[in-house]
């Protein structure tokens, strides 16, 4: 998810966004305790960006999967550890048949936040509608487990045919096409959150533009909506474990500065920020310091459409070029290590880390020489005798620019190169992105779920999230049968195959895989970090101690 995601973007995404790294700042003031004394349950947060939308069905950056994952919920819920157990979402039960193809849900007794109930009705209508060719869903693909979904969506086939369906309202029959182990993580992700039916016939296409077009299954409400400022929500009073949620109020803010955001979290007005590289030493003793990883890996995307980067050879100059170990080193500096492939460490594989499983990279960082002879190879083909100026997109936020800046010495130094730096807004680069208005643009992509496939399946042709319009049918083939083959270790290795031929031909060129430095106030409680989906988990966090 990151593009977000997931597009993490990454993260994985997803997810996985840029100015998802600048986390934390409101400019709301509040008393800290009540006047019983106890502290108030408010805790507030930075968002960075304003969410491109909060429709579940085109959702696809992490800002937005960050707030959809609080104000909606699915089948299921991780857990504060990261699992998936029975009764953490609506479906209070399931079961799966002996052949992994049939999935049976039962409901709880749950109720949409305009006290309307949620019903398996809900969940077909909303999985069907993101299927459908005119939505335009580009995380349609993540139901093409279903039986008949691939085919509906590419237009060979009919709603339904699709294997969903309500049996009553509070069951619901889902059928596979092969069995996939990760299908029942993948019903928390937001393409598969519920929508209520009647909603969506009253505002159409406005779904997830603003709060009145909304309404809500998770453990909190959307109260307000300023766009560009902040979004406010507050706790679900018919969100069925209420009891469960503590926070009366999360404040979202959208600060893009990093100065802005240090000073929002020492004056008390941010709980918690993620760091600018910086800033690290200013926090790095602090008892408020923490780091964690996630499953999220940053890279160039090149436009293979483009007149000159539909040449591998000059793809690969561009790749190779970038000194990954001192751009984490000394212009990150929060713990995040070199990319040299695309799946990051962490990801299961067989029989333990697919990473371990698959190797450690596919290049040599840093490797200047080869890449000058890429480019020479690239250049020949393509009866050039030096490269226009080339044109490298990439966020607005303080960190965005200052990354940019640095891979674009690092091209000019060893390649000779001259790159234009387009800092765009975060809603506008995705959308620059999505029509190949671009040539480079820096992205990431964060876990959707915990499988390999999540970072690899989004190559294939044709598909939603395919942004640099990659297409090779001997990897779409491996892919495929990756999809559909039940056996665990013949499995990854197709991925592991496929992975290998995305390396060579480089459609996109790895960078880093991302980890992340924060702060936290010592009054902040169960505020969870999870390494895939959205930044924050919330619904457990509670305030106690704040003076």
């Amino acid at each position: 998810m990151l593009k977000h995601k997931r597009l993490v973007i990454l993260l994985l995404s997803v997810i996985l966004v840029l100015g998802a790294l600048l986390a934390g700042c409101s400019s709301q003031s509040k008393t800290a305790t009540t006047s019983q004394g106890q502290s108030e349950q408010v805790l507030n947060l930075n968002l960075g960006e304003e969410p491109p939308t909060l429709d579940p069905q085109k959702a696809t950056d992490e800002v937005s999967i960050t707030v959809l994952n609080a104000v909606l919920e699915g089948l299921v819920r991780y857990n504060k550890d990261g699992k998936i157990e029975k009764g953490s979402g609506l479906a209070k039960d399931w079961k799966i048949s002996d052949d992994g193809l049939t999935y049976t849900f039962y409901l709880k007794d749950a109720k949409w936040s305009d006290g309307n109930p949620i019903t398996a009705y809900d969940f077909e209508y909303a999985w069907k509608r993101a299927l459908d060719p005119k939505t335009g869903s580009q995380y349609a693909y993540q139901l093409y487990y279903i039986k008949g979904a691939e085919e509906y969506n590419s237009g060979k086939g009919s709603a339904d045919q699709v294997g969903v369906k309500a049996l009553d309202d509070k069951t619901l029959q889902v059928t596979l096409k092969a069995p996939a182990p990760q299908f029942l993580g993948l019903t928390s992700f937001v393409t598969y959150l519920p929508l209520e039916k009647s909603v969506y016939e009253k505002y159409g296409d406005k779904v997830g533009s603003d709060p009145s077009t909304m309404v809500f299954s998770g453990p909190f409400i959307i109260k307000e909506w300023n766009h560009e400022q902040n979004i406010v929500l507050e706790k679900n009073p018919n969100y069925w474990d209420k009891d469960n949620v503590k926070l009366d109020k999360i404040n979202f803010s959208m600060i893009k500065d990093n100065n802005s955001l240090v000073q929002n979290y020492d004056t008390g007005a941010l709980d918690s920020i993620f760091i600018p590289g910086d800033y690290i030493d200013k926090y790095k003793d602090s008892p408020e310091f923490h780091t964690y990883a996630l499953a999220t890996v940053w890279y160039l995307q090149f436009n293979n459409k483009d007149k000159i980067f539909k040449n591998a050879n000059i793809r690969k100059a561009f790749t190779l070029a970038v000194n990954r170990e001192l751009f984490v080193k000394e212009v990150m500096k929060n713990g995040s290590i070199p990319a040299e492939a695309v799946v990051p460490p962490g990801i299961p594989g067989y029989n333990g880390d697919f990473r371990s499983e698959a190797g450690p990279g596919y290049f040599k960082d840093n490797d200047v020489a080869q890449a000058k002879e890429y480019l020479q190879k690239g250049l020949q083909e393509l009866g050039l005798s030096k490269l226009p100026t080339i044109k490298f997109l990439t966020g607005d936020s303080d960190t965005a620019k200052k990354y940019s800046v640095a891979l674009q010495q690092m091209w000019n130094q060893a390649l000779g190169v001259q790159v234009e730096i387009q800092n765009v807004a975060f809603k506008v680069r995705l959308d620059m992105m999505d029509r190949g208005d671009y040539q480079i643009v820096l992205a990431g992509w964060g876990a959707d779920y915990n499988d390999p496939m999540t970072f690899l399946d989004m190559w294939e042709t044709n598909n939603g999230n395919n942004t640099a319009f990659y297409s090779n049918p001997e990897y779409d083939k491996l892919i495929e049968q990756a999809k559909v083959n039940g056996d665990p270790k013949s499995r990854v290795e197709e991925m592991i195959q496929a992975e290998k031929i995305l390396m060579e031909d480089m459609p996109i060129g790895p960078l880093w895989f991302q980890a992340r430095a924060y702060v936290v106030k010592p009054y902040v409680k169960n505020l969870y970090f999870p390494a895939f989906g959205p930044d924050w988990e919330m619904k457990w966090t509670y305030i106690e101690g704040k003076k």
